[in-house]
């Protein structure tokens, strides 16, 4: 999804250097899609028993015990059995109440001072579009490729690991972008985020985990604070 169209000048048929950001654990602390969760419960659109079960589908998952897709299916399984009207009305709130407040203001700083250098900001993250393409439009990013939710309201592909890079490329494509990969910046805290950091010239570590410190121990580190 982009977020919004392309501006004009960007598609002229010469390189393009872009910055990628990871959201979850880079952009913020923590995972968006627990906040999300008890954000459902405190405005009450969650019933005890849905959060219970999402929390405990978290910590299954959490124990390798389920997949990333059936613990994201399990904490969103709630927004079938509202309107469609309600569950825009609950997306749009949690990003406006709570998301946009988590996010680092060293990681705004960063996204603003990408574009105004002519790089093309995009948002590559396994967190779910019921909120992320509002989280990203109210950030300045020109485009998001997150996990995306099917019609029966559970996740499709998971946008993690070596789909990060699948889905640039692929979006690249589709809007007839030739990307500038040395000159381009890539920001992420997890291993997992390392085949989208290895894409680009200039990867930077942010409050990286230890696996992540571990694997890549010479790549440039920022440490991003609230």
């Amino acid at each position: 999804m982009t977020i919004p169209p392309m501006r004009e000048e960007n598609t002229v048929n010469r390189p393009q250097a872009l910055a990628l950001f990871d959201f979850d654990g880079t952009l913020i602390r923590g995972d968006s899609i627990v906040a999300f969760v008890r954000f459902a419960r405190k405005k009450g659109a969650m019933s005890r028993r849905e959060y219970l079960l999402a929390c405990a589908a978290a910590v299954r998952y959490g124990l390798g015990l389920l997949s990333a897709a059936e613990s994201k299916n399990a904490a969103l399984a709630f927004r079938m059995r509202l309107s469609e009207k309600d569950r825009r009305a609950l997306d749009e709130a949690f990003v406006r109440q709570e998301l946009l407040g988590r996010v680092y203001p060293a990681g705004k700083a960063c996204i603003l001072s990408h574009r105004q250098a002519g790089r093309l900001p995009v948002l590559v993250t396994a967190s779910t579009e019921n909120y992320m393409p509002l989280a990203a439009q109210a950030l300045g990013f020109e485009a998001v490729l997150c996990t995306p939710l099917l019609p029966d309201g559970t996740v499709g592909e998971n946008c993690r690991g070596e789909e990060k890079p699948r889905r640039v490329l692929s979006w690249l494509k589709q809007q007839g972008v030739q990307a500038d990969f040395a000159a381009s910046w890539a920001y992420g805290d997890s291993k997992s985020d390392l085949p989208m950091l290895r894409l680009c010239g200039h990867p930077v570590q942010v409050n990286p985990k230890r696996k992540l410190k571990k694997a890549a121990p010479d790549m440039e580190t920022a440490i991003w604070r609230t």
